[in-house]
């Protein structure tokens, strides 16, 4: 009996390092297909590089070549909006609005030199994607570049400015009246140093200045062409700083100080393929002036137009807009805003003016996120001509009604 224990406990301790051997190899096995996979991987690292992608993020998402020769940027804008807004007898209207929703692709090809855009929106009301910029740009060695496509034609300069750059939460009223929208054309532009010209030829321009002389071309076909023809131009001096800090109305603590001052002019007739041969011609001159002080900064604009309707009476409406903003902290900026319109209508201009004011503030919790608030006062009545208002957060006044004011408060979100 007791060598049959003896030959037991030999058999379970040669049963006891059998198992210790194969588990020992089982681990080998799985740490060399560990090691085969990591090599794999590495490889088709060192493949992916080599066939010139790399990707990541730099003020938006991007995939690009090393030498930046092919590239693709993806971007998008979220503003979601309160209003608050009290039009004398009127009921107080208040609510939540997607302001903008937009997504755009934008990059270059085969060089630098070569660049392009898409971009799109999210409408307000029924959510309809709709495309805003569609261009291709060509910049030659000698400082000029040709744009062709859809774009903005060169005229208000706060439109130029992208509407994630503005101080307020919403352009001025001024603008959302003579802005010049998106237009189907070719432009030619010139840098240099101390100034830089652009000129525009398209399909129309569709500016609610323009009254009967309005014509959009965005998102049109070519046999929709509502014009004899539509010219834009516009030539911006820069008396101090760089280019780069005219984008934006805002200069933050610790930036360059600068100066830049700008003038447009346009011209249009109305109705070719779609209208009678001649139609109303539109003639127009804007200048502005924009001062960055290193914390502070200034913005002044004056817009005038002539309306020219056969068979009807000439009107000249116009307006003017000065803005400022003080960075109060390095990330909240303080701002105010004056501003005079007059429609002119071809009856009564007493229904058709803006005479307001607006006083707020911007937060920028980073460098993707703002918070902006901010309250608007009129003090003449804009019962005529209020169609541009809406997306300012101001209805239609009322026949002699004035005093209409709005608060309005804006998340925005960059990526």
């Amino acid at each position: 009996a007791e060598e049959i224990r003896e030959l037991r406990g030999e058999i379970a301790g040669l049963r006891r390092e059998s198992d210790v051997g194969w588990l020992t190899e089982r681990r080998a096995n799985e740490i060399r297909g560990v090691v085969t996979d990591a090599l794999s991987d590495a490889s088709n690292r060192a493949g992916l590089q080599d066939s010139g992608a790399t990707a990541g993020w730099n003020k938006g998402f991007f995939i690009a070549t090393p030498d930046g020769s092919f590239k693709l940027k993806v971007g998008g804008q979220v503003q979601v909006r309160w209003v608050l807004n009290s039009a004398g007898a009127q009921r107080t209207a208040y609510g939540f609005e997607n302001r903008r929703t937009k997504l755009s692709f934008s990059g270059n090809v085969f060089d630098k030199s070569w660049t392009y855009k898409v971009k799109a929106g999210f409408t307000r009301l029924g959510g309809i994607f709709r495309l805003e910029d569609a261009f291709v740009q060509k910049k030659l060695e000698n400082g000029i570049a040709i744009k062709v496509g859809q774009f903005k034609a060169p005229w208000m300069r706060e439109e130029l400015v992208s509407s994630s750059k503005q101080l307020t939460v919403e352009r001025s009223i001024v603008n959302e009246y003579f802005n010049q929208g998106y237009a189907q054309g070719i432009q030619v532009g010139y840098e240099a140093e101390a100034y830089r010209v652009a000129v525009w030829t398209g399909d129309g321009i569709g500016s609610r200045g323009f009254g009967p002389g309005r014509t959009n071309s965005q998102n049109t076909n070519w046999d929709r062409t509502s014009t004899n023809y539509s010219f834009a131009g516009r030539a911006e001096f820069k008396l101090s700083g760089e280019w780069s800090q005219f984008k934006d109305f805002s200069s933050v603590r610790g930036s360059d100080a600068g100066m830049m001052a700008g003038v447009a002019a346009v011209t249009q007739r109305a109705n070719q393929n779609i209208g009678v041969a001649e139609g109303t011609k539109v003639h127009g001159v804007t200048g502005d002036f924009t001062w960055d002080l290193s914390g502070a900064s200034l913005f002044v604009s004056g817009v005038w137009t002539n309306v020219d309707e056969p068979g009807s009476q000439s009107t000249n409406p116009w307006g003017v807009t000065i803005q400022g903003g003080y960075f109060v902290t390095e990330s909240v900026e303080a701002f105010a805003r004056y501003e005079y319109m007059d429609y002119d209508p071809p009856t009564s201009s007493d229904v058709a003016r803006f005479d307001g004011f607006t006083v707020g503030g911007n937060w920028f919790i980073n460098k993707s996120m703002k918070f902006t608030a901010d309250f608007t006062y009129n003090f003449a009545s804009l019962a005529t001509g209020a169609f541009v208002a809406n997306s300012a957060g101001f209805r239609v006044d009322e026949p002699g009604q004035d005093g209409q004011w709005a608060v309005r408060a804006q998340l925005q979100l960059l990526f």
